[in-house]
């Protein structure tokens, strides 16, 4: 078959590269994803990065990613990222609400429960690679240049707090939790209600409960997540 036959892609000569073939890519990352390169929890590269790194079109990448994420290899959130599942993929699947259910603030109303709880055991667990995550997601936060942005380095954040538990089942449920970020209802109250001083106040209190972590303050985290979650349910709903 010729190299501009529709439909297939042409054959690329640098070296590691792969036919511009979904099936052929999925094989090739499921090997690298059940690998140690990645640990439960890791961010994979966009979909741009894996299409340089093996010489295939986005929609190549697309296609291999959903095939993943069905084999429960792979967990997907919009504007979020790919992560490495983990053994267990169906214990996040377990967790997750019906999309009736899934309201912004019958979820904002689930974290202020769960989230300050979770705090003091990512203080006694975090590793220096999980304050350094931490680290990234508030320097991510302060560079942000509009709503969408800010919100996208909000949840990988609060995303990093769940992994620093190295509890499975924590993530699980916090990152169904987390869906609802996804889901335009959201993306709306946010656009409406997130002024430049509310962005200046989350960031300040991510900043404060960042910095409770690294001192290994359960008690201040715990306070200062239920201020957090408290503040959000305010400014959003008017609560």
């Amino acid at each position: 078959m010729s190299a501009d036959t529709p439909g297939r892609e042409a054959e690329s000569s640098t070296e590691g590269s792969v036919r511009g073939d979904a099936e052929t890519l999925r094989r090739l990352l499921g090997r690298e994803i059940g690998s140690p390169r990645w640990r439960v929890g890791d961010k994979l590269p966009t979909e741009r990065e894996l299409g340089e790194t093996y010489g295939v079109s986005r929609n190549t990448v697309r296609r291999a990613l959903q095939v993943l994420e069905q084999e429960k290899l792979i967990i997907r959130h919009v504007g979020r990222g790919t992560f490495k599942a983990g053994g267990n993929a169906s214990a996040e699947e377990a967790f997750l609400p019906s999309s009736d259910s899934l309201s912004p603030a019958s979820v904002v109303e689930c974290r202020l429960i769960f989230e300050p709880e979770m705090a003091p055991l990512a203080v006694a667990r975090a590793t220096q690679a999980d304050l350094e995550r931490l680290a990234s997601c508030l320097k991510g936060g302060a560079a942000a240049t509009g709503v969408e942005e800010f919100e996208h380095w909000d949840g990988a954040l609060h995303e990093a707090i769940a992994l620093a538990t190295h509890n499975q089942t924590i993530v699980a449920m916090a990152r169904a939790l987390a869906v609802v970020r996804t889901r335009g209802e959201w993306g709306q109250l946010k656009a409406r209600s997130m002024t430049p001083e509310h962005r200046r106040a989350l960031h300040t209190q991510h900043t404060n409960i960042v910095a409770s972590l690294c001192d290994r303050d359960r008690d201040a985290a715990r306070s200062l997540m239920r201020e957090h979650i408290l503040y959000v349910r305010a400014y959003m709903f008017g609560e």
